[in-house]
């Protein structure tokens, strides 16, 4: 009898040695075979087959860094809005490691430290090896379709058991429901923007059928804050879309399949968060307590911070309480806390330069084929990395590699633009036929 075991096997396996191997040539495909892994996790949707410890992520990111000595590659020009955006980031890990040699809890704080510095050297490593349409557009699609993939086996084990039983888990080996859903929104984002940019109609398909399955995730996990943050970001994919009449369609589509899909038990879910007093859910207004303590901790700590990781650890005591630690629940107070006031600021900026760079790009309409890829990024970073920050102020998602590989679409897609956009100067300069170009110059 067929072993059905086996076929995950060999695909995991082949996929990731053809990403090692390759790597070493064309670093690029270390790097999307990195952040798919991170996204499908084969560890945990196939734990019966792999073990946690597997390190497919490890090696393939050994691999991207061998290829990147080994080729010397070029990373070709650069705007300096986006070399100042790698400095931002690459400044935050420096004084996220300067924090750490003053931490209140070293062993934590190494812990995430640990993590945080594999997460920014791919994503910085990212930025320059991102220099065409095509691996672009193949890094968006691998990331789509490997979240995709999750959101399917969540939908698919609701409607086979009638239970969500990921509500309160989580899913996979990135935390709780509320991380698993912050992680999803970035990638959420990506998929609705290859939805109304992508000119073949199976692949709107393809990305629309993930939209849906990543939106009613979102609503089976019941994470309220995540459930704000697409609120918050759908409109705004919507505002910056393309006006076409069938792209209104696809959108009044998305619209009423949204809304049947959340019905009243995901709509009270998500007003409790929003009652007065005693009508308010437990869990909201702990939130608040929480940041007054994170507040007051960045207040009293403002240089480097307590130490990654270690804030939590002060919270009890400023709240008047008991017990170990207790967590802020707020990206930027899990920085500030941990870091310093000048490392949040750097690490919001990383973010917020390419969200502008994204936006502000010119693309003409002449152009559009070309720049399917360019596109979809100038529709998805920003709403996307609102979404991410709306939804982390309620659960910190730091070490999840989704937001970073977002912002990595905008400030690659910057830099493809503007190379384009100085070859398309060269060639108009040194063309025989276009006198005036050639005059002037």
């Amino acid at each position: 009898m067929w072993d059905f075991d086996l076929l995950p096997t060999l695909f995991v396996y082949a996929v990731f040695l053809f990403c090692f191997l390759f790597a070493l040539a064309r670093p690029y495909i270390g790097l999307i075979g990195y952040y798919g892994f991170f996204l499908l996790q084969p560890e945990w949707n196939w734990r019966w087959i792999f073990s946690p410890g597997q390190g497919f992520q490890k090696y393939l990111a050994i691999a991207t860094l061998i290829g990147v000595l080994i080729t010397k590659r070029r990373t070709g020009g650069s705007p300096r809005i986006v070399n100042y955006a790698v400095f931002c980031l690459v400044g935050f890990i420096a004084l996220a490691f300067l924090s750490y040699q003053y931490s209140i809890r070293p062993i934590e704080t190494f812990s995430y430290i640990d993590g945080l510095w594999k997460v920014v050297l791919m994503a910085t490593i990212g930025v320059y090896l991102l220099d065409t349409t095509a691996k672009l557009s193949a890094f968006i699609w691998v990331l789509v379709i490997a979240q995709g993939f999750n959101a399917y086996r969540i939908n698919e084990s609701y409607f086979q058991t009638g239970v969500s039983l990921f509500s309160s888990t989580g899913y996979g080996y990135n935390g709780d429901n509320n991380m698993y859903s912050i992680l999803t929104v970035p990638i959420i984002a990506m998929s609705a923007s290859l939805a109304l940019w992508t000119t073949k109609i199976w692949q709107k398909g393809l990305a629309g059928g993930i939209f849906v399955l990543q939106l009613h995730q979102i609503m089976l996990l019941e994470s309220r804050g995540c459930m704000l943050g697409c609120l918050v970001m759908l409109p705004l994919i919507v505002l910056m879309m393309p006006k076409s009449l069938a792209n209104i369609w696809i959108v009044v589509g998305f619209t009423i399949i949204g809304a049947v899909l959340a019905g009243p038990p995901v709509v009270k879910e998500f007003m409790s968060s929003f009652g007065q007093g005693e009508f308010r859910d437990s869990s909201a207004e702990s939130r608040f307590q929480l940041w007054r303590a994170g507040f007051e901790i960045t207040a009293n700590y403002p240089i480097l911070g307590v130490g990654p990781w270690a804030g939590q650890y002060l919270v009890p005591s400023y709240l008047g309480s008991s017990g170990g630690n207790k967590s802020l629940h707020n990206l930027f107070f899990e920085i500030s806390c941990g870091c310093g006031v000048l490392a949040t600021l750097l690490y919001f900026a990383f973010f917020g330069i390419s969200a502008s760079c994204a936006t502000r790009m010119k693309l003409t309409a002449t152009d559009s084929h070309e720049y399917d890829a360019l596109c979809c990024a100038k529709n998805a970073v920003l709403p996307g990395l609102v979404g991410y920050m709306v939804s982390s102020m309620f659960s910190a998602g730091a070490l999840l590699e989704s937001s970073y590989a977002l912002a990595v679409v905008g400030l690659s897609a910057t830099r493809i633009n503007f190379q384009k956009a100085n070859q398309e100067h060269m060639e108009s300069v040194f063309d025989p036929l276009n006198e005036v170009g050639t005059v002037e110059e």
